[in-house]
């Protein structure tokens, strides 16, 4: 028995069912999920927004724009932070909002706050191997680097599914991970890229309309180079932030629905997760849900 059978994304067989799937959670859940894309996109805009990356354009020393470049690393460290702190959070409530019990904000922050740090040093180790494996297969061929970034990027889809559920070590999530990962791996190949293809087209096209009050500097650049700087400085402008943050939050939120249903579907037939509550009882992880109504 699927120990996740009553969570909405549970029970995909293919990449119809799980398009349906993924379709319906978005639409019902979207607020929170859309909420919580803005709020992140806005707060790591206002960690990078100050920086006037025109002045690299400034210098040709090499020393001079070292020094540049090592001010702008806190406001992007920062920028990153927040980044982690979205997508914990963004797996957490696809994970727990189904069940809908009173009080679940306080449990998912708790439930975020302590996967976090975890989750970073897995990271970290992940992007180490990710680097090396795309960088021997870039050195190889230009495909198997592709193929490389492709197969790291399905694997890492199931990092903070497996934290959120099962394990909080970073070496066992990861190794959990790439367990999982090969469990279907052509077809988790699959759903990963036309996900992620869809995505790059949504994104072409909402930020083409982001671009629209734009488009006097954004030509003005093109036709003259030395006016490079006028589109930087179109990044920092707060209208243009704002729109950003309104439209990336549309399609930020389709991957962890995307990682979760990887999550549920190569699991399969397993022992079932427990989880303790803050009274100390023991309960499976499927006995918070609802029950899915009977595909017609």
């Amino acid at each position: 028995m699927n120990t996740y059978q009553n969570h909405p994304l549970a029970g995909a067989v293919d990449l119809d069912s799980a398009f349906n799937k993924l379709w319906s959670f978005y639409k019902k859940y979207f607020l929170g999920l859309y909420v919580i894309s803005v709020a992140g996109s806005l707060l790591s805009s206002m960690f990078i927004s100050g920086l006037d990356l025109a002045t690299l354009q400034t210098t040709t020393d090499p020393v001079e724009m070292l020094e540049i470049m090592k001010g702008f690393a806190g406001p992007y460290a920062l920028a990153l932070l927040v980044a982690l702190v979205l997508s914990v959070l963004l797996h957490a409530w696809v994970l727990e909002r189904p069940a809908g019990e009173a009080g679940f904000i306080s449990a998912l922050l708790k439930k975020s706050l302590v996967a976090l740090v975890p989750y970073m040093v897995a990271m970290i180790i992940f992007g180490v191997m990710a680097v090396m494996l795309v960088s021997i297969g870039i050195v190889l061929l230009v495909l198997p680097g592709l193929f490389a970034a492709i197969y790291m990027a399905t694997v890492g889809v199931f990092v903070m599914p497996v934290m959120l559920t099962e394990t909080r070590n970073p070496l066992e999530a990861l190794t959990r991970s790439f367990k999982l990962a090969h469990k279907n791996l052509w077809t988790n190949i699959g759903w990963v890229i036309v996900v992620i293809l869809i995505l790059i087209v949504a994104a072409l096209v909402l930020g083409a309309i982001v671009m629209l009050p734009f488009t006097g500097s954004f030509l003005k650049s093109i036709a003259n180079p030395d006016e490079a700087a006028a589109m930087l400085e179109m990044a920092r402008n707060p209208v243009y932030i704002g729109l950003s943050a309104l439209t990336g939050g549309l399609v930020t939120p389709v991957m962890p629905i995307l990682a979760f249903l990887l999550y549920f579907r190569n699991r399969g037939e397993e022992v079932a997760v427990e989880v303790t509550t803050d009274d100390g009882n023991t309960v499976k992880v499927e006995d918070l849900y609802p029950p899915m109504p009977p595909v017609e």
